[in-house]
């Protein structure tokens, strides 16, 4: 009886596994015409308790479905096999994908100029000792010209890959240059005919010294950058300025002002944070007089006596901590620095150096370490605002936490479907809930799903004043495979410690680690006014780090070691 009841059970067992089928097998990425890649990613979503073949190889399958593989392909047309299997049945795709070969470049065939290239390469604005360099695709054993008769110069193959005909010259600008009032051509000739072609990149010319061009800094966030280097967040920048400074224009290109700011050193400033002023202004300039420096209830405040609202850049030094002001166009006369020790809790010591003829650089030492500073003009004194080290107790602080996104800007996409906007969101809400229960003071930048840009939660954090900001971010991007892991970023060096101590909690969890970045070129690692860190969780990108994000126990985890990790700062400080 028993044995029967047990071959009936196996045969039931049978049937049912024979019947299952893998009713869910999407591409979510990958299938492509064609592509140059040797090494081809999928991602895409099945049964949670299927496996998945990819040309023969079995990837994981995660809890959500969503899985990541990779296939090898071989130059030509190429027929990918993906199998969902559950079982003993299966669900097949056959993805066709060509692999392009790159193309080789060749010399240009017959008479021509197949192409100009001008660094910069935007419309701009020059002035005298610019440099303009122009690089030339042509027949080759020619002669070129531009700007009338300045010849470019063949480069040998051993320099450009074995391609014959690439022309380059760089052109400085002179004085009272009348090479750019008129359309600019490159002239090729190889003796018996020669043909012309006009660079479509528009080229304009001011004397510095006769036709100024003055800008007025407008805004609450104006901001100088470096260079015209670029990336998904913008331009490198120095530092926010404050409203109201003129600079004198030395030249343009896009959308960027090149500003003069003292004898030696120029900036970037974008045209949306300057007003055209009249020629008539004066480039600022200032003798630095009297300072004096005084603690209030929260702050220590130092201030600087000047003529004129100077251009000035500000950053952080450690070991020994200390905040550094540069002043442009600012040359001391100053005869006394008055300061109130018995009220001074924050400033230790302040020095100046006069690093150029008209750079003035403000030497502020920290008693303790980094908790933000506010620089800003009250009247023609410039003001800088040391922030008191709070309490070294989390109960006591007021913490900041930014949600990532929201409302149309809904960040990255997950394999399953999954927003950053939402995850972020929730990450956000668990944080404040677990920071309330202790008591703990806490704003945020949003609460539900509505766009706010990062000018308004810069402006809102400026209003609150808090200790510390968490911002959250879900990360994004490269291999699913190598592109994973969780990830915190600072942009002041004085801040790194917060984002460090932060980062050695999370990578208790099982995670990958993808490091600790500084520099960061983000807006709301900017301010310096609180100590402030992002936190990447994972990368939503990566199916198996998507799972993560998507598991409300793991959310958890990973906000108990982001406070683990602000206690540890705390810790530090103590020590310090």
């Amino acid at each position: 009886m028993i044995k029967s009841y047990l071959i009936g059970l196996c045969l039931i067992l049978s049937l049912s596994l024979n019947n299952i089928s893998a009713q869910n097998l999407k591409i979510v990425t990958g299938s492509v015409d064609s592509t140059f890649n040797a090494n081809h990613y999928f991602k895409g979503i099945t049964d949670n308790d299927a496996k998945i073949f990819v040309a023969g190889k079995e990837f994981p399958v995660y809890w959500t479905g969503a899985f990541a593989a990779e296939a090898e392909l071989k130059e030509g047309n190429n027929e990918i096999e993906i199998i969902s299997q559950r079982g003993s049945q299966q669900t097949k795709e056959i993805v066709k994908i060509f692999r392009k070969s790159r193309g080789i470049v060749t010399a240009t065939e017959g008479f021509a100029i197949e192409n100009i290239e001008i660094f910069p390469s935007q419309d701009m604005i020059v002035t005298t000792d610019d440099v303009i360099k122009i690089k030339v695709k042509a027949t080759p054993n020619c002669v070129l010209t531009w700007l009338g008769n300045i010849k470019l110069h063949e480069l040998p193959v051993s320099e450009t890959n074995g391609i014959a005909g690439i022309y380059q010259s760089s052109y400085i600008v002179k004085d009272n240059d009348k090479n750019f009032k008129k359309p600019i051509y490159v002239k090729i000739s190889n003796g018996k005919k020669s043909i012309k072609k006009e660079i479509k990149t528009k080229i304009n010319f001011i004397d510095k010294n006769t036709e100024a061009i003055m800008l007025r800094t407008k805004g609450a966030l104006p901001y100088l950058n470096y260079g015209l280097g670029t990336d998904r967040l913008g331009g490198s920048k120095i530092s926010h300025v404050v409203e109201g400074i003129i600079l004198q224009a030395v030249g343009k290109v896009g959308n960027l002002y090149k500003v003069q700011l003292s004898k030696n050193y120029q900036a970037w400033i974008p045209e949306d944070c300057v007003d055209i002023v009249s020629s008539g202004m004066f480039k600022p300039q200032s003798l630095v007089g009297s300072w004096s420096a005084r603690g209030t209830d929260n702050n220590d405040v130092l201030s600087i006596s000047l003529n004129d609202k100077l251009p000035f850049r500000a950053f952080h030094e450690i070991n020994p901590s200390r905040i550094i002001i540069d002043i442009f166009g600012a040359t001391t006369n100053t005869a006394w620095i008055t300061q109130y020790p018995e009220t001074l809790k924050q400033i230790k010591n302040l020095t100046y150096e006069q690093i150029e003829d008209d750079i003035l650089r403000v030497v502020i030492e920290l008693s303790y370490n980094h908790w933000g500073h506010k620089t800003e003009y009250r009247g023609n004194n410039l003001v800088i605002s040391v922030k008191h080290q709070p309490k070294l107790d989390i109960n006591s602080l007021h913490i900041a936490i930014d949600a990532g996104h929201g409302g149309s800007n809904i960040g990255a996409r997950g394999t399953t479907g999954s927003i950053e906007k939402e995850i972020t969101l929730k990450f956000a809400k668990i944080l404040q809930a677990k920071l309330e229960e202790k008591g703990i003071k806490v704003s945020i930048t949003r609460n539900d799903d509505v766009d706010v840009s990062m000018s308004e939660r810069i402006l809102l954090l400026r209003k609150v004043n808090p200790d510390l900001l968490v911002s959250i971010h879900c990360n994004a991007g490269g291999s699913p495979f190598t592109g994973k892991g969780t990830s915190t970023y600072y942009r002041h060096t004085g801040f790194r410690p917060l984002s460090t101590a932060i980062l050695k909690r999370l990578l208790e969890l099982d995670v990958n680690n993808f490091g600790n970045v500084g520099s960061f070129n983000f807006a709301l690692s900017s301010p310096t006014e609180y100590p402030n860190v992002l936190v990447e969780t994972l990368f939503i990108s990566s199916p198996e780090d998507e799972a993560k994000l998507l598991d409300d126990d793991f959310k958890n985890k990973m906000v108990d070691k982001i406070i683990a990790g602000i206690q540890d700062f705390l810790d530090e400080q103590k020590q310090n």
